[in-house]
């Protein structure tokens, strides 16, 4: 699920059910404390991995926060391998967290068009948003791409795969993209449980 930071974090947790949480905030963004104190209450699994802003994967170089924060993402791979219901939010739900929902999606084994659309499935903003160029320049997918290749350099053009590359996601896995108040809750809970 890519999602906005969550208003209340207890009542998201209670209607969407996702195993795990992945939070890209920043620790002095509004909300930060309470997302962590909510799955630590309700024992959902959380993984913080901090990211500047929407540009944080478009820059060539990047502060060592973000580069960290991007390296960390095939820990949301292996959950989608792992059969997890795994959320992803930022603040607005859109290009952190479609960044890092698409990422985690190719990681798993998805073709280009089948991670795009996986995010699509759970919330069509934040696939829209990736999927444009931005200020004239490479859309958020095309820097995504560039990172795994600077990731896996043996993911290349020529077919060769990574093992981490091989793994798909299972049937039980999900992604959840949300938005934040006033969002389309039906359709998200539609895609979150794979309707």
């Amino acid at each position: 699920m890519a999602s906005g930071a969550p208003g209340k974090v207890g009542a998201f947790i209670d209607e969407f059910k996702p195993d795990h949480i992945v939070t890209l905030l920043r620790d002095d963004e509004k909300s930060f404390q309470g997302i962590k104190q909510g799955c630590a209450d309700r024992k959902v699994g959380w993984t913080h991995l901090p990211l500047s802003g929407a540009n944080a994967v478009l820059k060539e170089q990047r502060s060592a926060s973000d580069a960290e924060s991007l390296a960390r993402i095939p820990e949301v791979a292996k959950l989608l391998q792992a059969g997890k219901k795994v959320a992803v939010h930022c603040a607005a739900g859109m290009h952190r967290t479609g960044a890092v929902c698409y990422a985690a999606c190719r990681l798993a084994g998805l073709g280009e068009a089948e991670a795009l659309e996986a995010v699509r499935a759970t919330r069509r903003l934040t696939a829209n948003e990736i999927d444009m160029p931005r200020k004239g320049g490479p859309s958020i997918i095309d820097g995504v791409e560039k990172l795994l290749s600077e990731m896996l350099p043996e993911a290349q053009a020529d077919g060769e795969t990574s093992p981490l590359w091989s793994g798909v996601a299972n049937e039980d896995s999900a992604l959840l993209a949300s938005g934040g108040p006033g969002h389309d809750e039906q359709n998200e809970q539609d895609a979150f449980e794979g309707r």
